[in-house]
Parts: structure tokens; sequence; C-alpha cells
């Protein structure tokens, strides 16, 4: 093995077979650590296999027509003996279904590893960076690295991304193919790995880095970037992001422009993930990388990919896109705390179309056993002035949230009948390792087995179906198994569905509907059909539509 820099990268986006058109969008991390390689005098390509050519190569004529018809059938009302007597004959023919999408996703992944190894011998790769998901993401990434590792034994394999921001090194222990693995913030490691990283010996004084040596698993020292305004440009050119060519991907560019979360919710890995400090990029910086994707790139649309981007910074923003008299449309996380400072009007006057608002519950005691730190009235007067200016308002709920019962439902249900909200998105409590729930779990009513991160480490969300359709995990919430928390979640959507108000529509998904010219649940409707059944001519129609609309704004 060298030893000394790194300098011919490849980065590999592996997440399995694509299920929602938000998987189509651009992966700005890897973008993002592009343009840290090539700043530091490296090579790299992205090769991200979130593309529509991946939904084509994981599906079969058959199967397409099978779940078509499956999913028309799940859909349509079953009133009557007949039409529930059909729902339950096809739920009972979706585990033969499943297993030809795997069976699928196994030959892809294994043509895959043929076109990654000969990629590594054509360009003499020195390094490999996997970005780590859940589910089939990791378990496909694993197995790609454990190739590269028998293939080609002098390639140096990495990992990074959300699931070892989770795991850390459970993922090493179990995966222990990977020569280390990258958690947090990755652009300075990555600056480390490129000058010094064939030589392990360095990896005691490269930050937020996870390896093994003859002593066991070792986890060094943490740090951030302190400055986002010094980060290279994230990097979309086809010539290094392959998939960014011709309409493989959904041209909705994520802008990383906030980091940090000052709040400490208690279901949240943010505040711990990317910390309670705030760090922003300046309003210039921001503008020049707008500038930057419609003048190189013909990229118009975009949304903001901080958890918790300050009033402040939108409202400036917004006053300088004015001021320019700038074509965008845009969306953005928000949130109710200080919701006061916002300009929602000027927001919205700028072209962000979409904010995306975590409520949670409409229970004061359930708000405040979550650590929300907001109440109701907050929350009806924020979604009230927002929706006033014109924006399409998402609001998230959890239920069951620890504590949740038929009195804390009947509040959130009052509170929601008269906001008028775009869309609400809804899901179950979920236990993420390195939250407060799991650092205390008996406090909010968890309970779970030795197997629960074992099991969970590859745990597959089936977010296309109900909640009562997903996987069951070895744990309980207030008494309750998983399987009966799953059903009060079921049972909970169908209350709000009496409300009127749309689900599944999130902030981003609002905007590619106006790109594709179609009401909001005529696209949600229309893209999720068609990713469940693998229908790659419509998912393709969509996907052209909304780039040629995001490129077609006026300039």
């Amino acid at each position: 093995m060298t030893t000394g820099r790194l300098n011919r990268w490849l980065l590999v986006n592996y997440a399995g077979y694509p299920l929602t058109p938000s998987s189509l969008m651009p992966d700005n991390g890897l973008a993002n650590l592009a343009g840290i390689i090539i700043a530091g005098g490296g090579d790299v390509e992205i090769l991200d296999y979130s593309t529509v050519k991946s939904v084509a190569r994981m599906t079969s004529s058959p199967l397409q027509a099978h779940l078509t018809r499956a999913w028309n059938t799940l859909k349509a009302p079953a009133r009557g003996l007949l039409p529930s007597l059909r729902k339950l004959a096809t739920l009972a023919t979706l585990p033969g279904a499943e297993k030809e999408r795997q069976a699928l996703q196994d030959k892809a992944v294994a043509e895959i590893g043929d076109e990654l190894i000969a990629h590594i011998r054509h360009k003499n790769i020195e390094a490999v960076g996997f970005k780590l998901w859940n589910g089939d993401g990791l378990i496909g990434s694993a197995t790609l690295a454990a190739r590269l590792r028998r293939e080609c034994p002098r390639v140096m394999i990495f990992g990074g991304g959300p699931h070892v921001d989770l795991f850390q090194a459970r993922i090493l222990n179990h995966y222990p193919t990977f020569d280390a693995l990258i958690y947090g913030e990755g652009e300075d490691t990555l600056r480390h790995l490129l000058a010094e990283g064939a030589n392990t010996g360095s990896y005691p004084g490269i930050p937020n880095l996870i390896y093994a040596d003859k002593d066991g698993i070792r986890m060094t020292e943490e740090t951030m970037v302190k400055d986002l305004n010094q980060l290279p440009m994230p990097i979309y050119d086809p010539a290094v992001y392959p998939a960014m060519a011709g309409d493989e991907k959904i041209k909705i560019i994520v802008i990383d422009e906030s980091r940090g979360c000052r709040n400490e919710c208690a279901f949240c890995i943010h505040p711990v993930k990317s910390h309670r400090t705030v760090r922003l990029k300046s309003i210039d910086r921001l503008l020049q990388e707008v500038h930057r994707l419609q003048d190189v790139y013909g990229f118009r649309a975009f949304r903001f990919a901080g958890s918790c981007t300050p009033y402040s910074l939108l409202n400036a923003f917004a006053t300088e896109v004015i001021r320019q008299n700038l074509s965008l449309q845009y969306a953005s996380f928000a949130h109710i705390h200080h919701s006061g400072e916002a300009d929602f009007a000027l927001i919205r006057q700028s072209g962000c179309v979409a904010l995306f608002f975590g409520i949670e519950s409409g229970s004061q005691r359930i708000l405040d056993r979550l650590r929300k730190r907001i109440s109701t009235a907050e929350i009806t007067e924020t979604l009230h002035r927002a929706n006033q200016a014109g924006l399409f308002t998402v609001g998230s709920l959890i239920f069951p949230a620890p504590g949740d019962d038929a009195g804390s439902a009947a509040e959130t249900i009052e509170l929601l009948r008269p906001l008028h909200l775009g869309s609400i998105t809804l899901q179950p409590a979920v236990l993420m390792p390195r939250t407060r729930w799991f650092a205390d779990p008996e406090a909010y009513g968890f309970k779970f087995s030795k197997q629960y991160l074992e099991i969970g480490l590859t745990w597959k969300l089936k977010l296309q179906l109900p909640p009562r359709f997903w996987a069951p995990l070895p744990i309980s919430l207030d008494g309750y198994s998983y399987r009966q928390t799953l059903n009060r979640t079921s049972r909970f959507s169908k209350q709000l569905g009496a409300l009127g108000i749309p689900t599944s529509i999130s902030d981003e998904n609002y905007l590619m509907s106006k790109l594709a010219g179609l009401a909001p649940v005529a696209f949600r409707d229309r893209s999720l059909g068609a990713f469940y059944a693998g229908d790659t001519a419509t998912i393709q129609s969509l996907v052209s539509s909304i780039n040629q609309a995001g490129a077609g704004l006026k300039a």
C-alpha cells in the first residue's frame, strides 16, 4: 500500500432502490466534498446511483405491471366485501413482489461492483468514499466495499454520511471492510486524508475519524467547520458528477446555508450531530452560490439545507434577491420559535414557495415533554401568518409520541382544524441513537431489547406504505408493542384525513409539483405510484418537466 497523499478519489452514493422523488435530488454533501478534493489538488468523480436509470435497472416489466395493479387496489377505498377481499388478496402478493425487487437490487449491486472495479482500474483510483444510508443503502454499500477490498486491495475505502452519525463505531464493528469512517462534518477530515490518508499511522491526528487498530476501535476528536464561507463551492459539473448530465436527477439543489441547531428537542439528533452553535454563510456567499448555480449550471430552483435556518438570514436573503431582481423558486425548513422575527411576505416575494414547520403535537403537555420550547398559541399564530403570506405550509407531526393518548390526539386535531396547512407529514415516534430519548428511554416510556440496535442498523423503512406495513422492531412505547404503535399511527392518520388536509407532501415535493405544473396532491399520487411500481416512463416525464421548468425560470 502507498503512503502519504491520496490524490485520486471516487465518491459513491448508493441508497438502494430510489423510493421517492426526493431520492433523485443531487447530493449536496458529495458535491461539497468534491469541492474540497479539487481545492486540495486532488481528482474526484461522483458516481451517484440514485437516478432514473437505477429505477429502470431495479424493475422489470412484469414487476411493474403487478405493482401498478397492487398500488391502485391498495389506494382505492375498500367499501364493501369484494373490494376488501381484493385488498387482502393484493396484500398477500406483496412479499413475493418484495422478493423480486430485492433480487433485482442484488443484481444491480453486482453490476455496480463491476462498474466500480473497471473505473478504479482505468482511472487508477486511490480512495473510495461511500455515503452510507439506512437499510438497502447500507447493506448494498457494504457489499460493494467488501468486493472492492477483495478485488482492489490497494484502494483505501472510507464511509460517511447520516448512518455513521447515528450508529458510529457499531458500523465498523459490523462491517470491518472500511479502512475508516467519517462522522460529523467531513470537510476537515477529508483535507487531512488528502494529505496523509494513505498512511494509517496518521489516523490518531485526523479529526472526526472512526478506525480500528490492534487495541480496538478508536474515535478521534470531533471538530466542526467554523467558517462556512471558507468552504469551496460545491461541484455539479457533469465531468465530475456524471449523473447531472441529462435528466437523471431532479435538478433542485440543496444549498448548505447554515449548520447547527440551537434547539434541544428530545427526539432529534440534529443538536448532537451539528451542535447547538448555529453557523451561517454570509448573504454575499449565498448570493455567489445562487449566481453560480444560475450562470454555470442553469439551476434556478433550490432548497435550504439547515434544520434551524434563522429568520434573520431568510429575511436578509429575501431582501437581496428582490433587490437584484432574481427569478428563483425555493423551499426551506422553518420553525415556530422566534417566528415573530419572520417577514413571511418578504420571504414569499423573493421566490420561496413552501416552508416546513416542526409542529409535532397540538397538546401543550406533549410539546413540553418533547422539549419543543413552543406553545400551541405560537403554532397557531405562526401558521396563520405564513398562510396569509401565500406560503405553502407543511407541518410535521409525531404520533404517538411518549405520553400520547386519546386526549392529546383530540387536542392535536382541534389545533390543526383551523390552521389551513398545505400538508401534514406524520410518523410514529422513532427511537434514534444519540438522542435524549435514547439516552434515557425509561423516562420517556421506551423499552427495547439488546438486539434493537443490531436490527435497527439494517432496518428498511418502507416510506411508500402506511406505517402498519413497516417491519416490526423489538421496542415498545408506553406499554404498546411496535406493531401496536404503528397501528395507532395509522388510526390517527385516518382521523387527520377527516380534516381534509393532504398528507405526505413535503416542502420540496410542493416545489417539484409547481415546476411540473401539477396540483400538489396530483403530483404526490402520480409520483409515489410511479416510484412504487417502477414506472420509469412516468418518472422520466416528471423529472424532465421539473428540470425544464426550473431552467426556464426568467433569468
